[in-house]
């Protein structure tokens, strides 16, 4: 004789409407998530991966924040927002960026 046994489990997943931190449009993102659309969290990704190669391609230099945007070719501004979302840190000496 076999028996199945079946258990029926609850999930509750809870959504919020949010503005995207990058780009402000509103989208909704599941509890816990970081406020960022989907459009602007591929951005987000190549934009790190970018960042990520400078650093290790001048791992002998001590780059900055400048430093990285004149590379890139890019606004400081998309550098700070990695920081600020803890992709990476600063030395705050003379603000040397390094990977988190």
């Amino acid at each position: 004789m076999s028996y199945c046994h079946s258990r029926v489990v609850n999930v509750v997943v809870a959504f919020d409407l949010v503005k995207c931190k990058m780009c402000g449009k509103a989208t909704v993102v599941s509890f816990g998530m970081r406020p960022v659309c989907d459009t602007c969290r591929a951005k987000e990704q190549e934009l790190y991966t970018l960042v990520r190669t400078v650093l290790r391609d001048h791992s002998d230099e001590r780059l900055t924040i400048q430093d990285v945007a004149e590379i890139l070719e890019i606004d400081e501004k998309e550098i700070m927002y990695l920081v600020d979302s803890g992709y990476f840190q600063l030395k705050m000496r003379n603000l040397q960026l390094y990977d988190a």
